[in-house]
């Protein structure tokens, strides 16, 4: 499968939780055949849609959680970093003085670099574009405003 972009691990949670307020529009984005995720935001995802306390706003049982990524899974390809690829990134975030979670988005534009994927498909453009800034970063939204014109 040729992908033409990358989708982050918050486009995924929106996808799956209709309580999300981007929910139609990152649902929406799975309708294609070209995007891919990488391996790591699955369990990012899982976190968040599992996470209990009183900054959980989603509280998936783990059976339901699993369900909506495997969803997610099915149509889309999984990409990753090999392990020393995934070292390397943190060796170069933490050089560059990155801190936090932060670092789950220098893994995400490292899987789409390294996979030469140009597009980044996100709710925090602002972070991505930070740290990757020759790959183009866009919100669902964009995205299909972008494919529907070209």
């Amino acid at each position: 499968m040729s992908c033409v972009a990358l989708v982050d691990s918050n486009v995924v949670i929106a996808a799956v939780a209709e309580a999300h307020e981007h929910h139609p529009a990152s649902l929406a984005l799975f309708d294609r055949q070209d995007l891919a995720v990488a391996a790591h935001s699955y369990a990012e995802a899982y976190s968040t849609l599992t996470r209990r306390g009183e900054r959980a706003p989603f509280a998936f049982a783990p059976p339901e959680a699993w369900a909506a990524l495997q969803s997610v899974r099915a149509v889309t390809a999984i990409l990753g970093l090999t392990p020393a690829q995934t070292f390397d990134a943190v060796r170069d975030y933490a050089r560059a003085g990155g801190v936090g979670a932060r670092l789950y988005d220098k893994l995400i534009g490292e899987v789409a670099a390294l996979n030469e994927i140009p597009i980044i498909v996100t709710w925090n453009t602002a972070h991505l574009k930070s740290l990757f800034p020759d790959l183009e970063v866009v919100t669902p939204a964009a995205f299909q405003s972008e494919v529907s014109r070209g």
